[in-house]
């Protein structure tokens, strides 16, 4: 279950570092997520700071800014996840951090978060902003099919 939570959090921070990149909130951003990812350490956090600034620019330089953004997205989302796992206890500073930077982005580019659990032999479905299909098998076995429970 914390690992559910801290990829959680590691999203939610991934989707509002670059959300922020070329707004009013991106200062903020940057120097906030080079202290965490940069652990204390001057080199690292200068590596860290060259990265999220060659990032910024690729959103602010391509004429696809929100499809940048979109694969920007999984890239900082596994380093915070990483860092969250390596130590949970940042997790508080990374929520500070969001809670600094929200308010500053411009409306609609807060970002989503999304949790959805399915327990036991459940089933759960989440989109944002897009259509699901789901399309269900019979509800009992044609002769010879093994059932959904029979195939594990």
């Amino acid at each position: 279950m914390l690992d559910q939570t801290l990829a959680a959090l590691a999203l939610s921070g991934a989707t509002t570092v670059v959300a922020a990149m070329a707004t009013d909130a991106w200062e903020a951003a940057r120097t906030g997520t080079a202290r965490l990812l940069g652990r204390g350490e001057p080199p690292r956090q200068a590596a860290v700071e060259n990265q999220l600034d060659a990032d910024a620019e690729l959103v602010v330089s391509e004429s696809d800014g929100p499809g940048v953004r979109r694969e920007l997205v999984p890239v900082w989302n596994r380093r915070l996840f990483a860092l969250l796992r390596e130590d949970p206890a940042v997790a508080g500073e990374l929520r500070a951090l969001l809670d600094e930077i929200r308010p500053a982005l411009p409306q609609g580019a807060a970002g989503w978060v999304q949790h959805v659990t399915a327990h036991d032999r459940g089933t759960a479905f989440g989109v944002q902003g897009g259509d699901i299909h789901y399309h269900a098998g019979p509800a009992t076995p044609v002769d010879g099919e093994a059932t959904q429970a029979d195939r594990g």
